[in-house]
């Protein structure tokens, strides 16, 4: 068997649950600077982690799956929703009106937390396995190297056409595609 395609992808999970926990327990406290902080962090990390997975591995999957498959595009509405509600948050504790904001943050935070946990898993237990055992050796090395143009910061974050560096071949590739969780 090839290289995991999802190994770095998990790495970035743990790093967001991590980031997860530490601003659901500055939130308890109501610990603005640490909220501030963290929130922050999980923004950076939590942009470029979907970026990585939309512009590298959903995209490239996609040609190998059926037509009727709802899953990949649902993990991209989640995405969206996720960063906004981060940049809402982030708008929200670093606003010049800071009165009577704690019911709303708490809310926010509570709302992030809970739709970033159920994506996370959604990927861990249907999308990312689905995917590594789909996709051959040859294309998993391609997404493993754009994976590491991304991490290396030269990676143009308007760059959402990675299917331009793929083989021709992918699409004579038949027989092989599979829809992720029955859908």
């Amino acid at each position: 068997m090839g290289k995991s395609i999802i190994e770095p992808l998990l790495r970035d999970h743990a790093k967001l649950r991590t980031l997860a926990g530490e601003l659901r327990a500055h939130t308890e406290r109501f610990d603005l600077p640490g909220m501030r902080n963290t929130a922050q962090a999980l923004s950076d990390l939590a942009g470029p982690h979907a970026l990585k997975e939309e512009s590298v591995l959903y995209l490239i999957s996609m040609k190998f799956l059926k037509a009727n498959n709802k899953k990949l595009p649902e993990m991209f509405k989640e995405h969206k929703q996720i960063t906004g509600r981060l940049n809402r948050l982030g708008q929200l504790l670093f606003s010049a009106r800071l009165t009577n904001i704690e019911d709303q943050a708490r809310q926010l935070v509570f709302v992030i937390l809970e739709s970033l946990d159920h994506h996370l898993s959604e990927e861990e237990a249907v999308v990312f396995p689905a995917l590594d055992k789909l996709i051959d050796d040859e294309h998993k090395e391609l997404i493993l190297s754009r994976y590491g143009t991304m991490d290396g910061g030269e990676f143009d974050e308007l760059d959402r056409l990675p299917l331009l560096s793929m083989p021709d071949s992918m699409d004579s590739m038949g027989g092989d595609s599979i829809a992720i969780g029955g859908l």
